[in-house]
This record gives C-alpha cells, structure tokens and sequence, in this order.
C-alpha cells in the first residue's frame, strides 16, 4: 500500500490581507454589504418568515471622525439574523451560502473584501428571534495576521433592543502606507445626500417595489426615474412607419437546465452533475423583461440603458453594448450618438440570468447569455440603415434609433420641446434652462411634470405657427392687416400720433405732417455718450474726444452685444466651478458661462485680436466669450480649456487673495490646473485609452506565447517574483475570480504566467531571452546558427537591446501613465516593433 500523506492546504493568513487590495469604488463596497442585507429578506421569504416593515439602515461617520481615526461605519437591516453555523460560513472567505440565481451575493468573499477595504477591525452582531440572546464576533485584520491564525472568538451576548437582525460595525481605518487609506474618506466625501441619490439608482427596482427601504444617515434613498415620454408618444416615419417612444418586453429568449449548485449547464437526460455530483437541477428561463425608450430631454452622459441583475443595477447608464458595433474584421463602428454629442435614448432591462464577474462590476459579456441578450435588444448588426445587415434587424434599439436617433426639428417631427421662431419662420428647439426646469419639477413629481402633459404641450407649442390677427377699422369696419397704420378702405389712422406742431392725428411712422407739413423728427440737442469708453460729448462733435469712437459706435466687447453675436458651449460651461483652496476650505460656487463667438474677437478700436474676453462685474458669476478660431488655438495648440481655466483662476484668485500659502498652492496656475483636473481631464486624457489598451494586448500575447512554447519550464522561473509581484499574482487571480488555493498547481504547470505584472515578464526576458525568440514569441533568430561564436554574441545582444528596450518603455508608460507626447510616441513604436515581429 502506497503511503498516505495529508497536506494542509489553508492559505496563509496573508490572504485576507490581500483580499483588502482588491480594486473596488467605495460606493461599491458598501453595495456590497447592502447585498448581504437584501439577499437575508430574501432568504427569510423563502424559509416562510415575515419581515414586517424591512429596512437596511447605513450610519457614517462624519469627515472630522474619519480624519480623527475615530466613527464607525455601520449596516443594520431588521432581517431574520443568522445562526452560529451561518455565521461562521458569511464570514469565511470565498464561502457562498447564496444560490447563484436569485440572490445578490454570488461569490462568497465579498464581505470580506468590502469590510477590509473600509477598516481593519469588522464587528459583527447578529440575533434571532427565536433565539433570547445574540451572537457577537469581532475580525481584527491585524491581528489575525500577527497571529497566523484564522480562528476567531464567537459570544453569546444580551439581545438588547434589536429583537432580530444583523449589524455590521467597521472601524479602525487603514493609516498612511497601506493602499487603502483614504478609502473611507472618500466614500464619506461623497455626502450622505449623494449617497442617497446613487443607491436610490441601484436598488430602483427593489425600492419601487418596497421590497426593502434603505436609509443614509436617517435619510430615506427615494428610487430613481427615468424621465420618458409616455407609451402613447409616437414619430412617424417614411420607412418605419410609427416608432413609439417606448418599447416594453418581457420575453424567454432560452431555456437551460443547470446544477442548482454550481451553475453546470446538463443535458436534459441528466440529472446528477457530473462537475459536483448534485441532484438538484433548475430549468433556468433567459427571461429578457423590461423598457427602453426616449428621454424627454437629451444629455450628454445622461442617456444609456440600465442593466439589472436581481434587483441591483450593475450597469448604469450602458453606452457601449447598444451603441457600439464591432464588426467582423473588430473595427469598432460608433453608432449613437453621431449627429451631436447628446442622446436621448435611455431603458432599463433586466437580465437576471446572465452572469456577472467577480465584484459584480459587469456582466460576463463573452458569455452565450450575454450575447443572445444584445441580439434580441440591439440586433446583431450595426444601427446605421445603411451598414450591412441592418435590413433585417428589427430589435427595439434599432426601431428607437430610426425614429429619434436626432434632434433636428423640434415639435411633433422628432418629439422635443420647443417654440416657433417667428424671425426664422420655423420651430426652434427650447433652452436647457427650461428643460432642468422641468426636469426638477419632473423629480418633484408635479402633476404635468411627472406626467409628459405640460411637457408635451411644448412640443406642440413648436408646431404652431401664430395666425396673425386682422384687426377691423373702427369707422368703416373694413378688416386690415396688423401692421396697417391706415385702413385700406377709408383711409382712417388705426396706429398715430399727435402732430408735434398742429396736433393733427397722423400715421405713426410718418415723418412730416400730411396736413401742415411740419418734420416729426425732434432736434437733439443734449451731449452724447461714447458707447465705447462712456465719455459725455459735445452734441456737435461726431467723434469722441476721448477714445475717438464714431457717434453711436457699439461697444463689441459688451456683453450685450456679444450676447447676441455668440452661442453658449455647454461643455466649456460650469454651473458650480468650485476647489479646494490652499487653506483646505471649497471656494464659493461660481456659474462660469461660456460662449464662442460668431465674429472675429477685437479690441475697441479694432487693432488687436482677442482669444477670449471675460465679463467679471458680478463676484458669483463670469461670462467668457472665446474665439475658438483664433491663432493661439489653430497654430499654436493651445486648448480652450486652458485659457478658459486660467481666467477662472484669476476670479477665484482675486477674490481669495487674502489667503497664503508658503508651498504655492495659492496661485493662479494651480487653481487653474485644479479645475482642469476635476472638469476636463478625463476628457483631455481620452487620447491614451486606445493605447492602453494596445499595450495590454502586446503583453498578453506575449504572455499566451510563452505559455504555449515553453509551459513545461515555466514553473522553474517562479521563484524570480519578488514579494510586490507575488501580491500582484495573488490579487490578479482573485480579481479573474480564481481559487488562489489553487497557486500551487499553476506554478507547477506554469500557468501562474498568466496573472503575472509586466516588470516579471521583463526581468524573465532579461534573465532568459532564448524563451522569446526563434518563434517563440517572435520571430527573430537568437540561437547560434554556424556563423561563429563571435558574431552570434554581437547579434544576440543586440537584438535583446533592441527588446529589451521597447519592453522598457512600454514599462514606463504603464507605470506613470505620463501624457507627454515624447512618451506617448516612444510607446508606441515599441508596441508596434513588437507587433511586427510576432510569430503565427
């Protein structure tokens, strides 16, 4: 008989340290806890008890606690609280008591990754009611690791005044050095109000259906709305005949026979699972069910469809899966918006069946679920009637997108607000200012509001073109048009005035008295004044004795006048353009309005070309009319945002000019790199994302490469991880959802290579570059091939300096993420040296 050898596989403690480095938002934590709470009303709902009244209660702490080490953060929920041995399971990681198909929480180590993310020390409580004392444990993070060892004290404890449920403290908040600290305050930097607003958009669902009230600091989350037009609005058009605004569906697009365990999907003649041995089985519906429609206004972010798992959104406002198209050679076709940069188009759908990843941050869009999904809800071709393949798509995306993929006509031809123009004869789309209007109102829930009806009555209003009234002559009766100043009949003045010199009745704009021939037109006799430099002048000169301005000359730098011959950018515009100030206060809102003029910018007197001229006369506003054709832009690169920034920061500035600051924080330049960091930076830094994304690839497939070429000695190699790559493995695998339990089997295979950081794969090319070529990974020859030994070392080492070298530098992109343009093209000329070169 072989002899038997039992292994200790518990990982080290280490391991719920790590978990704490897992990428995860704030707000995202929390959702996690919240999760837990839902999934317990769920579980009582199932197990027969009634929960009267379920609510999940959040306490935060306020930022002088948090920034003090002191508060807590705390979840409560009245639900049925748990047993010992269910205690012991929720707070083991990567235990799941959940089933994966109803429930919220699906992967077991979300409490813990949550939990340790906001502070070190987690207190957990716990009661039943069938049960006359409560259960209480406290995790210490730094404790256990000290100790090496998981086992954690449990006590029966007075139930006190919480009857049944759970609470959840956490404290202690990671100080400087470790990666987490400042987690918890910026999750209470968001402000309970905020908070409120994002899980009231979340949990929509859940709440609307009262299901469970969720408070923030005593605050109830009220369920968010989408503003759409009513199921009875309609466009017509040529081809489509009537588009509704609003597409409702509820429909079973597949049916699946699954392990009620573990999610294998069986054949319908099996009923054990053959990966976990259970009997339970599930039909699983891929029940597709909800809305998509037309928002009543149009937005630049504000658009998009929500996509819902369980009652939780997971995807807010999703952009890319309906209005993106990849075609089959992967070129990426944008297709909504492309008239304008606003959109309307808004839903949301519920995909309960679909799965999601690891931290439920996106659905598993490579899935089979995901992809019959998008087919159903936005065809399988791009939404461009002429691209190929859209003569037979007949999704509800698509039919949205042929009814109001535009606003170019308001009124009843493409369903928007408005008014008619009587100068331009035509509608005119109504102001932004009228639509927040409404929309607050809409929030409010007012009558009219709520409903589309006062709304809809706007977009009626641009259809009506105003009949012009007929007024009749009051002597003979006789009907004139309405600027008639005389009727056309009998010659009666219907619009006069009094004769300055006989006091005769005469037509209004009539220049001299028919009767007495006297000129209507008064002397002017007073001084004028320079509408340029507002000098009073002399009546008899025509040009001003000051500035030389012609009698009656505009002032083009006015805000009047520039008012008229501009039109506002709402993306250059800030309602309330407010920073943090040297002395840590938030400087007052300011409303910065910007506008691009129609004409060329000049100085009074028309010598010198402005790029831009701001009004400051009131210290809670400016206005900034810019040129955006101006040479320093065209020629010379400068952005808008820059110039814009810094006339920001001159306001602010000298508003705040009482305060110092020895480290230069208080000056114009930093204010304004300050607010061009927190308005426009992520969109100035879009540029960079394509290459990211480049540079992933490159690695990856160097990294598919070597594990197909050289998978077998790979694991001789695993020792060259320092103790910072080792983490980053370990979090890799934990973030791709995999069995870190299972790390010794991939270094023994080599497929630990695959969750490696790019500096390991550099310091294995620098240690062992004969891995990388000679089809390997590319196709360059490295290995002596009769040419001497001499002259195969020269080749050798340079062609691993040449490698080596771009590898560097896509290293040094990928740790500093410098926008400078020299890195940017470095970088990518090492992505495509390495590119060219890959073996097939």
């Amino acid at each position: 008989m072989p002899e038997e050898v039992v292994l200790n596989l518990t990982p080290d403690t280490k391991v719920l340290i790590a978990l704490t480095h897992t990428d995860i938002k704030p707000l995202d934590a929390l959702c996690e806890l919240i999760d837990n709470a839902i999934d317990s009303f769920s579980s009582a709902k199932l197990q027969g008890i009634n929960i009267s009244n379920p609510c999940i209660r959040i306490d935060l702490p306020s930022a002088k606690e948090v920034a003090n080490g002191e508060g807590v953060v705390r979840i409560s929920d009245n639900g049925p609280g748990l047993t010992m041995d269910s205690t012991e399971k929720a707070l083991r990681a990567g235990f799941s008591g959940n089933n994966p198909y109803d429930t919220l929480g699906l992967f077991g180590m979300g409490f813990n990754i949550s939990t340790g993310k906001i502070g070190s020390v987690t207190k957990f409580y716990s009661a039943r009611e069938d049960s006359d004392r409560a259960l209480e444990v406290t995790i210490d993070l730094n404790q256990i690791n000290a100790n090496k060892d998981y086992n954690v004290v449990a006590y029966y404890v007075d139930k006190g005044k919480l009857d049944h449920g759970t609470i959840i403290e956490i404290s202690n908040w990671w100080p400087n050095g470790n990666d987490n600290r400042g987690f918890t305050k910026n999750l209470v930097s968001y402000g309970a109000k905020k908070i409120r607003e994002e899980l009231g958009r979340r949990y929509a669902t859940i709440l609307r259906e009262n299901r469970v009230k969720i408070f923030v600091n005593e605050g109830e989350c009220e369920a968010f709305e989408h503003c759409v037009w009513g199921d009875e609005r309609f466009v017509e058009r040529n081809k489509h005949g009537k588009i509704p605004a609003v597409f409702r569906f509820d429909k079973v697009l597949y049916t699946q026979k699954k392990c009620a365990n573990c999610t294998t999907t069986l054949e319908s003649f099996q009923s054990v699972c053959p990966a976990c041995g259970s009997h339970e089985t599930r039909t699983i519906e891929e029940r597709v069910r909800g809305w998509v429609g037309i928002q009543r206004f149009d937005d630049m972010a504000e658009y998009g469809i929500d996509l819902i798992r369980n009652g939780r959104a997971i995807r807010i406002s999703e952009k890319s899966a309906f209005f993106e198209f990849v075609d089959e050679f992967q070129k990426v076709i944008k297709d909504y918006p492309i008239d304008s940069n606003y959109g309307r188009i808004v839903g949301e759908v519920h995909l309960n069946h679909v799965p999601v990843d690891f931290m439920k941050q996106d659905f598993q869009r490579s899935s089979p679920e995901w992809h019959r999904a998008m087919t159903f809800l936005r065809g399988e071709s791009s939404l461009q009637p002429t691209q190929p393949g859209a003569d037979r798509n007949d999704s509800p995306i698509f039919k949205l997108f042929q009814g109001y993929r535009k606003v170019k006509t308001a009124g009843k031809t493409d369903m928007y607000m408005g008014v008619w123009d009587p100068v331009k004869e035509e509608p005119r789309r109504i102001s932004r200012d009228v639509e927040k209007e409404f929309y607050e109102k809409f929030k409010k829930k007012e009558p009219g509001f709520y409903d589309d009806a006062e709304w809809w009555k706007k977009v009626e209003d641009a259809d009506k073109k105003p009949v012009k009234e007929m007024p009749l002559c009051p002597v003979c009766g006789c009907q004139n048009l309405e600027e008639a100043e005389v009727c056309i009949s009998c010659q009666t003045v219907l619009k006069g005035k009094d004769c300055i010199s006989c006091g005769e009745k005469i037509p209004l704009s009539a220049k001299t008295c028919p009767k007495c021939g006297k000129s209507q037109e008064p002397e002017i006799i007073k001084p004028w004044t320079c509408n340029i430099c507002g000098t009073k002048n002399d009546p008899t000169f025509d040009d001003c004795t000051s500035c030389g301005a012609h009698r009656g000359e505009e002032n083009h730098l006015s805000v009047e006048y520039l008012s008229k011959h501009s039109n506002k950018n709402d993306a250059l515009s800030i309602d309330d353009c407010s920073i943090e100030l040297a002395n840590g206060v938030l400087s007052t809102p300011v409303k910065v309005q910007v506008y691009e003029v129609e004409e060329a910018l000049k100085s009074n007197g028309g010598t010198k070309s402005l790029p831009l001229y701001s009004d400051k006369t009131d210290l809670s506003s400016i206005t900034i009319f810019i040129n955006p054709n101006h040479r320093v832009f065209k020629q010379c690169k400068i952005i808008p945002e820059q110039l814009i920034a810094e006339e920001i920061a001159d306001f602010i500035f000298k508003i705040n000019r009482s305060i110092s600051a020895a480290d230069g924080t208080h000056s114009t330049s930093y204010i304004a790199w300050q607010i061009i960091e927190k308005y426009w930076a992520d969109r100035l830094e879009g540029s960079t994302s394509d290459l990211s994304t480049s540079v992933e690839s490159i690695f990856r497939t160097i990294k598919d490469r070597l594990m197909l070429s050289a998978k077998s000695e790979l694991g001789n190699y695993f020792d060259l991880l320092s103790s910072e790559q080792q983490k980053e493995l370990v979090n890799e695998m934990i973030n791709q959802g995999e069995d870190i339990a299972r790390l010794s089997d991939f270094q023994s295979d080599g497929s630990y290579l695959k969750y490696v950081p790019a500096a390991f794969l550099i310091h294995l090319f620098d240690v062992k570059p004969e891995l990388f070529f000679d089809g390997a990974v590319w196709d360059e020859k490295y290995s002596e091939s009769g040419i001497g030994e001499e002259i195969t070392a020269f080749m050798q080492e340079r062609t691993k300096a040449l490698y080596k070298g771009c590898l560097e530098d896509i290293l040094f992109f990928i740790k500093y993420k410098s926008p400078s343009e020299l890195v940017l093209q470095k970088t990518m000329l090492a992505v495509d040296i390495l590119k060219q070169k890959v073996s097939e």
